[in-house]
C-alpha cells in the first residue's frame, strides 16, 4: 500500500532545499554570495530576434561586445553599453538575477527579457 511507502527514508540532511529566508548555510554559488554591485555592460534590443543575432556576431567575432553596443543597443546613456557599478536596487530584478549567473568578465549567451526589452549582459567584475 502507497501508506506505507517512505516510512524506512531517512530524513533530509540538515540545511536542506527549503525556500525559506533563514540563516541556514545552505552552499550558494561563491561567485554570488554577498554581491554588493557589479560592473555591468549591456545592449538593450526592441526584439529577441535582434538579440539573438547579435549575440551570434559577438559569439563569431564579427564584432567585440562594445562595438556591438556602440551599433545596436537602445540604451545610449553608457559608451559602450556601460551602465558603470550597480547595485540590486538599481537594476530590474530579473536583469540582476540573470548577472548574478554571469562569469565575471563574460557575458551571458541568452538574451534576457524585461520590461525595457532585451538585455545582452555582460559582468566586467562584482564587490
Amino acid at each position: 500500500s502507497l501508506s506505507s511507502m517512505g516510512k524506512d527514508r531517512k530524513p533530509p540532511p540538515e540545511g536542506g532545499k527549503g525556500k525559506g529566508k533563514g540563516k541556514g548555510n545552505e552552499p550558494e554559488p561563491p561567485s554570488t554570495k554577498g554581491v554588493a554591485a557589479m560592473e555591468i555592460r549591456h545592449i538593450l534590443v526592441e526584439k529577441n530576434k535582434l538579440a539573438l543575432e547579435v549575440l551570434e556576431s559577438i559569439q563569431t567575432g564579427k564584432k567585440t561586445f562594445n562595438e556591438a553596443a556602440r551599433e545596436f543597443s537602445m540604451d545610449k546613456a553608457g559608451r559602450s553599453g556601460l551602465l558603470g557599478w550597480k547595485r540590486r536596487d538599481e537594476l530590474d530584478p530579473v536583469f540582476w538575477e540573470a548577472a548574478l549567473l554571469c562569469p565575471e568578465g563574460d557575458y551571458l549567451r541568452e538574451p534576457v527579457h524585461t520590461q525595457w526589452g532585451w538585455h545582452i549582459i555582460m559582468v566586467q567584475s562584482r564587490k
